[in-house]
């Protein structure tokens, strides 16, 4: 009892201390949302528009919060970060003020949550350090649906049959598909690869296949087959510095295995400029 009460004032205080407008935060966990169906969310003097609910809070806690990204690895100075979805651009914008010099590279499929990604990113960082393209990445070029319950724009997925029972509609959305490859066309090395891109994190390393070898640092999101990707990460040169489960209690959400999965390049050499 006792723990419980100092584990929540512990929450609350960490709250206060990461968001500028941590009121919002509080009145979003009791359903209360004020000011129609967008907010802002104001942290670290940065200011990002979202949709006005409890998914947009949690996702800037894992990033600011809970630093789910940076768990093992740091973002130093000058550091080349590639984001594949990049949703909002939480992440992008995180990681492109942790040191200076950083330049970041976002993919986003979807045009709806990408017009909100180049805004958040317009607002919050300078033409130099930010590279934003609106397609997805995969092992195929193509035009795709893209499939989001509504209400969750973070849980968009290219495999229908990953979307699970729930009573919200699905929008479908036609997006457009590159080979992974592309990301080449920016940088031809990166120091931190974040893959949260739904069940795609496979089909983009197959694709890249030995050129995994110029990332530094991979920390990914996985959506089914972990082993799968373990294997083709050690194939590569990469030590598995950690993989953590999550417990899979969505109802939206049919994915096999969920968790995050943090790997390191023994053997990294930095190519270009």
């Amino acid at each position: 009892m006792v723990s419980d009460i100092f584990r929540k004032f512990n929450s609350a205080q960490e709250v206060r201390k990461t968001y500028d407008n941590w009121p919002l935060w509080f009145l979003s966990l009791m359903g209360l949302q004020f000011g129609g169906g967008s907010t802002e969310i104001k942290v670290n003097g940065a200011t990002f528009l979202a949709p006005n609910n409890t998914e947009s809070w949690g996702i800037a806690d894992q990033v600011w919060r809970s630093k789910v990204y940076t768990k093992h690895f740091s973002i130093l100075a000058n550091y080349r970060v590639l984001d594949v979805g990049a949703h909002f651009g939480f992440f992008s914008i995180f990681a492109a003020q942790q040191s200076p010099g950083v330049k970041v590279v976002s993919y986003e499929p979807s045009t709806s949550t990408f017009e909100i990604l180049r805004r958040n990113l317009e607002e919050n960082l300078n033409q130099e350090s930010s590279f934003a393209f609106n397609f997805g990445l995969s092992d195929t070029c193509e035009e795709s649906i893209f499939y989001k319950p509504e209400g969750h724009d973070a849980s968009g997925t290219l495999f229908k049959e990953n979307i699970g029972h729930t009573p919200a509609p699905i929008i479908k959305e036609r997006v457009k598909i590159e080979k992974a490859n592309r990301i080449w066309d920016v940088f031809d090395s990166y120091d931190f690869v974040k893959l949260d891109c739904e069940g795609s994190e496979l089909p983009i390393l197959r694709c890249l296949g030995e050129q995994v070898k110029h990332f530094r640092y991979i920390v990914l999101e996985y959506h089914a087959h972990p082993e799968d990707i373990v294997r083709f990460l050690l194939s590569k040169s990469f030590s598995i510095v950690e993989m953590v489960p999550f417990e899979i209690n969505s109802p939206w959400n049919a994915f096999s295995h969920l968790g995050m999965l943090y790997a390191k390049n023994d053997n990294f050499q930095a190519l270009g400029s």
